[in-house]
């Protein structure tokens, strides 16, 4: 018990804190949307702007997240190699 792998605990740290800011945001969002209502039109056009915008956002931090994963995966095959 005193030997745990603790390893895992900044991922899953690291994890909560974005579901957290994802669920926020997300809501903060829809909030908006309820408070502050338009023509049928215009709400329309700006769900498709936002739509487009969440989407690119999300492109890049994948893009952002497999490079930082390839990063993790080098330094742990370096340090194999080492030992």
């Amino acid at each position: 018990m005193g030997n745990e792998n603790k390893s895992g605990l900044p991922g899953k740290i690291c994890g909560s804190i974005l579901l957290t800011g994802f669920l926020a945001g997300f809501s903060g969002f829809l909030l908006g949307l309820i408070f502050a209502p338009q023509s049928g039109k215009n709400f329309r056009k700006l769900l498709a702007r936002k739509a487009l915008e969440i989407l690119d956002r999300s492109k890049f931090a994948m893009i952002e997240a497999k490079v930082r994963a390839e990063e993790l995966l080098d330094k742990t095959r370096e340090k194999d190699i080492k030992d």
